[in-house]
């Protein structure tokens, strides 16, 4: 029988859409869609591509396994949008939600263009979104690492993650300085970076040594690949790491805005009303 899957990432400005099959065990991408968030409205625009996607896979959402999501690091609005989509989608058909780290996406993305090229797995890789604030959402491992992260566990709800791969909020000055102390501690290893961070802020990393940068020529190692999104969702489902969508939630790495200025006395906490008065 055919396994059919839906997924998604909504976690930065450029968000992606994809469908994907499993028949006797064979993968095979049906569809895959990109789209730009620079201009707001992520909930029209995202499900009317959830539409596009399903039209032209030629199915109908009722025939769908489960679905999977990007759950961050990333945009407070973007995530909260995509990740509150799939749950109710999958609350109402009653199938199962697929988390996968949206960093894990594009380093693995990277990873792959390394091993085409047969690069060493103490390539250490490093995949930075901007986190605004000054600091960037970091993941960060030698390739071998990388290679085996898909999600964090969350409770009860089990996960798949290197230890020697890290995923925070960090300041740019820390970035360079954990990738310096990489390559002193490996003489022979190499580095290579990814993400928006890379192109937004290129002075910072003029700072490591040339020499040791991979260089890819390719003209999206900066964007999240579909393909990868489906791939990570895929190997999810292998591991068993599908979750009920009540358990579904955003990783987000750092408090929002509201949540500190909450902690810090700056707004007042309103009182709760009912139908009868002030509880």
């Amino acid at each position: 029988m055919t396994q059919k899957y839906i997924a998604w990432d909504t976690s930065s400005a450029t968000g992606v859409v994809i469908a994907f099959e499993i028949n006797d065990n064979k993968f095979r991408l049906v569809s895959e869609w990109s789209l730009s968030f620079e201009t707001g409205k992520h909930s029209e625009r995202l499900l009317w591509t959830i539409d596009v996607v399903l039209r032209s896979a030629g199915w109908k959402l009722s025939e769908i396994t489960a679905i999977g999501v990007g759950v961050g690091p990333g945009s407070f609005t973007g995530l909260r949008i995509g990740i509150t989509t799939a749950k109710i989608l999958a609350g109402q058909l009653k199938i199962p939600t697929i988390p996968v780290s949206s960093l894990v996406i594009l380093a693995r993305g990277m990873v792959a263009l390394l091993e085409s090229e047969k690069k060493n797995d103490k390539t250490l890789v490093i995949a930075c979104t901007d986190a605004a604030k000054g600091e960037w959402f970091t993941l960060m491992g030698p390739l071998k690492s990388v290679r085996d992260c898909i999600s964090m566990a969350e409770g009860d709800a089990p996960g798949i993650w290197s230890r020697g791969t890290i995923e925070k909020t960090l300041k740019p000055e820390e970035v360079i300085e954990s990738v310096k102390a990489y390559l002193k501690k490996n003489p022979k290893s190499s580095w290579v970076a990814t993400g928006q961070s890379v192109e937004r802020y290129p002075d910072f990393w003029k700072s490591l040594p040339v020499k040791r940068k991979v260089v890819i020529q390719s003209v999206t190692q900066h964007q999240l690949q579909p393909r990868m999104l489906a791939t990570l969702v895929w190997e999810s489902v292998q591991q068993g790491l599908s979750r009920d969508p009540i358990l579904l939630k955003p990783r987000y790495l750092r408090d929002s805005d509201a949540e500190v200025k909450l902690r810090n006395g700056q707004l007042k906490v309103q009182p709760v009303t009912h139908r009868g008065g002030i509880a």
